[in-house]
């Protein structure tokens, strides 16, 4: 490893970081170690023992990624978080509210479908990897609850760094089986060490989470590119066990597509999407989700809306991106069953083989991202945003995005009438595409009355927001956020969707001659 260039990446990260109070002690405990570091790269080497600096940034880097999971705590966390949960949603959607009798249920405001007792099976088969989509901070708490509630046992999972800044949160974090990764270092030691955490919990049996995305969206759409670093880490593990004739040795990838007719930070991170500072910083550390105002106004307007959390489970796939069924047999393309020793066999030897991993890896990523846009659930708000915008933009086809955003109020409003017949159009478009099963539709876009589904989808969509996502006032519907707009409709980009899309150019995840998400 090179020492040299993770000095440089570590010394370059610690000028950009901001420090506050609850982040100076782990600030300064790099600093003094990247500061050992420099001295004894400037020593001769016959004087420092530069195995023993490797040693020392290795053994820094594992005490902060690892987790520290605690049964005690996992049990408080179960039976306490249910109910507080519970009690909220029970205060924020009735008027006379008892807090000795609760008839509402967190449970009934998560609607869980899809390959649950697949899932459930695996997990007895094997060791799962559940990869899900990331659009808020919010969604690790909700994926813990939602285990619990599909009665499996607790997850490992890698959890942003900045998380744990907070020392309540990251003490329960850190017990209930959360790992950190931090987006912020770019160096390869670094990764090489997470990289091999999570294959280590992985061969262990231990089950875990991770989003492949490697952050929350910023655009709002269905990630596409995925991080195969991490990803490959199931492959590697599978290899090993297998190797070492290990019970039960398949590695399990299980999507899951998670829905929100609002996100808490929609706001930055469309913003920080426009803007295109994504490409130059892995993380926004000054977020919604960092605002605890924020966090408890977020779950009282999802229950007080009884909106709900669409989960889907997707279709459970091996290592190679083949699917598998519920007894844990993958099943090749053409339908027949496929040995997983004899695709991790070269020449006679079964064991890793890097550019042959990478491929499979490489055909794992691209067949997560088709599944997830599969596996994805329609909202009400997700249409009437698409609907919407695109209604906006057929009568300004000449303008590329950024000037797109930016027309004034009396150009982003549509009569009412109008906007009916036009989202009818969409409306029929996704549920082609729900028959031919490319998607999947919530159940109030299973209507043909489509007043009734507009009228659901605008009274849900980003009413977390100061700005009207989209409200109807007096016989006409406008926006008074076109950039939220934006980033609510980009969850229905890539299926071509828009009538002024190009088929040729409808590649998902990038973006169209001017500028739009295709």
């Amino acid at each position: 490893m090179n020492l040299t260039s993770a000095l440089y990446a570590e010394r370059q990260r610690l000028r950009r970081e901001r420090v506050n109070v609850f982040t100076r002690a782990r600030y300064k405990g790099d600093k003094a170690l990247w500061s050992r570091v420099q001295g004894g790269l400037l020593q001769s080497a016959s004087l420092v023992d530069r195995k023993d600096l490797l040693n020392q940034v290795l053994t820094h880097y594992t005490e902060e990624i690892g987790g520290h999971f605690d049964p005690a705590v996992y049990r408080f966390a179960t039976k306490t978080l249910p109910f507080l949960f519970n009690w909220l949603l029970n205060a924020a959607s009735v008027n006379t509210f008892s807090p000795w009798h609760l008839t509402e249920s967190l449970e009934s405001s998560l609607k869980i479908t899809g390959e649950v007792e697949a899932l459930q099976k695996l997990a007895e088969k094997g060791t799962i990897l559940l990869v899900p989509t990331h659009q808020s901070n919010i969604d690790s708490v909700l994926i813990g609850y939602i285990i619990y509630l599909m009665k499996l046992p607790p997850f490992a999972y890698g959890a942003g760094l900045n998380l744990f800044s907070n020392p309540v949160l990251s003490f329960f974090m850190r017990r209930l089986g959360a790992y950190t990764v931090d987006r912020q270092k770019s160096n390869v030691l670094y990764k090489h060490v997470l990289k091999n955490y999570s294959t280590r919990i992985l061969r262990e049996g231990i089950h875990s989470i991770f989003f492949p995305g490697g952050g929350r969206s910023r655009s709002g759409a269905i990630e596409n590119k995925l991080k195969l670093g991490l990803l490959g880490t199931g492959l590697e593990a599978q290899i090993k066990n297998l190797q070492e004739g290990r019970n039960k040795p398949n590695v399990y990838i299980v999507p899951m597509v998670m829905s929100y007719h609002f996100v808490l930070e929609a706001s930055s991170l469309i913003d920080d999407y426009l803007a295109e500072a994504g490409k130059h910083r892995y993380i926004i550390t000054d977020d919604e989700s960092w605002q605890y105002g924020k966090v408890i106004n977020f779950f009282w307007r999802l229950f007080k809306a009884q909106s709900g959390v669409s989960v889907r489970i997707g279709k459970p796939l091996d290592v190679f991106g083949n699917f598998v069924n519920e007894d844990g047999i993958s099943i090749g393309p053409n339908g027949t069953s496929i040995d997983p020793v004899r695709w991790l066999t070269t020449r006679g030897q079964l064991g890793p083989e890097p550019q042959r991993d990478m491929e499979y890896t490489r055909e794992l990523g691209s067949r997560l991202g088709e599944r997830y846009r599969s596996e994805n659930t329609v909202l009400t708000s997700h249409l009437v945003a698409f609907a919407f915008f695109e209604t906006l933009r057929s009568r300004y086809p000449d303008l590329d995005l950024y000037r797109f955003i930016r027309i004034s109020l009396a150009q982003r409003s549509i009569h009412y009438s109008d906007f009916l017949a036009e989202a009818e159009i969409y409306h029929r478009k996704v549920k082609e595409a729900a028959a031919r099963g490319q998607l999947f539709l919530s159940d109030e876009l299973k209507t043909t009355n489509v007043e009734s589904w507009v009228q659901d989808g605008m009274s849900k969509l980003g009413v977390l927001h100061d700005a009207a996502v989209v409200k109807h006032r007096e016989g006409v519907v406008y926006t008074e956020d076109m950039n939220l707009l934006y980033y609510y409709r980009n969850r229905l980009a890539g299926y071509g969707f828009s009538l002024l899309s190009d088929p040729r150019q409808r590649v998902p995840g990038q973006n169209d001659a001017k500028g739009f998400l295709a």
